[in-house]
């Protein structure tokens, strides 16, 4: 199917958005508080359809840009910097939501994130050359700031072609968020966001090394402090890998 499909709803609210529905928000937290009928607009994309070019629809790198989504399928589906499916890619899993895509960072965007970004969709499950998979590991108490510690393995490969500069980044962190010092002292690449603006971006090392293969695995394994201990914490959110330069 093609962005025929898709309409523009007006509303506020998670609720706001059709079931079976990928849903891009014009404003953060879901439009609530944006001016009924004016500021309130959604693109509503049928699960198994894309949009190439959201200014079709009045949403554009400026102030009128995606800045929040839901995800009401039950399909993985992704986001793209750029029209027609190209550019850097942000996953958005089934049956999630971002209330705040400032919250989610991107190595060569303007503001740094991927709010006001987003030009195109695809409303289906979405693999280019990085693929990137992560696993909890294991959780425990840090008895110094009695915050809580949690530890995962991201794993990056290419599918095609070798990249050596690249980025890794999640986000939608709760306040109190940064990345452990356990894991910050000995990371060899270089940490863009260290979490405390609600995201996490490393980058590959600036002097080169450490490239991402066919074929070959490349394993990070992580640790990220949290101010309170939630089940909802053992999955990151919007994990995406990004090929740079």
């Amino acid at each position: 199917m093609s962005d025929e499909n898709a309409r523009l709803i007006y509303g506020q609210g998670e609720e706001a958005c059709p079931e079976g529905s990928f849903c891009l928000y014009r404003a953060t937290n879901f439009n609530i508080g944006q001016t009924p009928g004016v500021g309130d607009k959604i693109l509503a994309i049928p699960v198994g359809s894309h949009v190439n070019d959201f200014s079709v629809y009045g949403f554009d790198h400026g102030a009128d840009g995606v800045s929040s989504v839901v995800n009401r399928t039950d399909e993985d589906n992704a986001l793209f910097s750029a029209a027609d499916q190209r550019g850097h890619s942000l996953p958005v899993d089934r049956r999630s939501a971002i209330a705040d895509l400032r919250r989610i960072a991107m190595a060569d965007s303007p503001n740094g994130t991927w709010n006001d970004q987003p030009q195109s969709a695809l409303a289906a499950p979405f693999l280019g050359n990085l693929i990137v998979e992560q696993s909890f590991l294991s959780k425990w108490q840090d008895w110094e700031t009695q915050k809580w510690i949690y530890s995962y393995r991201i794993t990056v490969r290419a599918a095609e072609t070798r990249v050596v500069k690249w980025a890794l980044g999640f986000g939608d962190l709760p306040d109190g968020t940064s990345l452990y010092k356990g894991f910050t002292d000995v990371f060899w690449g270089q940490i863009l966001r260290d979490g405390t603006e609600g995201s996490v971006l490393l980058g590959s090392p600036a002097g080169g090394g450490h490239t991402i293969d066919p074929g070959t695995d490349l394993a990070i394994d992580i640790q990220v402090l949290y101010a309170k201990e939630s089940p909802a914490q053992e999955h990151l959110t919007s994990l995406n890998a990004q090929q740079l330069g």
